[in-house]
């Protein structure tokens, strides 16, 4: 299940995190609610076609903190790959229509077909996946709407509170830049497991092959459907 929350999260943000360029705007403009930040990350979004980076994820786990890292590939609207480093050689993959998590120490193949009423969790593209979002939490400035410093950048800081009782996360906050890109995720689960996700080494808009997407199982890799996700019980 926690794996399951990790890729959801993932995919959440996984479009809106880019690097800065010098040759946007150099300071916040004024900024009054919360709508107004959501409509401008939609618009730049929109703008995004394919991700590459280097990703790492920390999950803090009834007190113990557990740390992934790797390279992510995405090409819009529903492709993407995640080849870790650690833990090593570790895959997840989705075409839109079929996630798959490869687990080496197991030899298994997680398969799971992401069916109509589950593909709404999986959206890719940041502009669907804010759609998503304010379906299911209430956006609202984390303390105001004055924008905070860190070192020399200014950002604002949202949370957001789920609408029903049943929901994947308790809270999410999300540091957002002068460019209207999500420059941070943090995630709070119901089962209290805090989940933060950061990138590096960003490229966007390159050039991507279908090679690039493509992975090579052993040949006596077992698959199986995917006990990890849509599972109803908790952690």
């Amino acid at each position: 299940m926690k794996k399951f929350l990790v890729v959801f999260l993932m995919l959440c943000f996984l479009a809106p995190i880019v690097l800065f360029t010098d040759e946007d705007e150099q300071e916040l403009p004024k900024i009054t609610t919360v709508q107004d930040i959501v409509d401008k990350m939609v618009k730049k979004f929109e703008s995004i076609k394919t991700f590459v980076a280097n990703f790492g994820i920390k999950a803090v786990v009834e007190g113990n903190l557990k740390k992934s890292s790797g390279e992510i590939k995405y090409r819009r609207p529903d492709t993407f790959i995640m080849i870790y480093k650690w833990p090593k050689d570790q895959i997840i993959f989705s075409d839109g229509k079929l996630l798959k998590i490869y687990i080496p120490e197991l030899n298994v193949v997680g398969e799971q077909r992401l069916e109509t009423q589950y593909r709404s969790t999986f959206f890719i593209s940041g502009k669907t996946s804010l759609y998503y979002l304010r379906s299911k939490y209430n956006f609202s400035f984390a303390k105001s709407n004055k924008p905070i410093m860190i070192g020399d950048m200014p950002y604002y800081v949202l949370k957001l509170e789920p609408k029903e009782s049943l929901s994947e996360f308790k809270e999410i906050k999300l540091w957002v830049s002068k460019y209207w890109l999500i420059v941070k995720a943090e995630a709070e689960t119901i089962g209290g497991t805090t989940i933060t996700i950061s990138f590096n080494q960003i490229k966007i808009n390159k050039n991507l092959t279908e090679h690039e997407f493509e992975f090579n199982l052993p040949v006596n890799t077992q698959a199986i459907i995917n006990p990890l996700l849509f599972d109803t019980r908790k952690e």
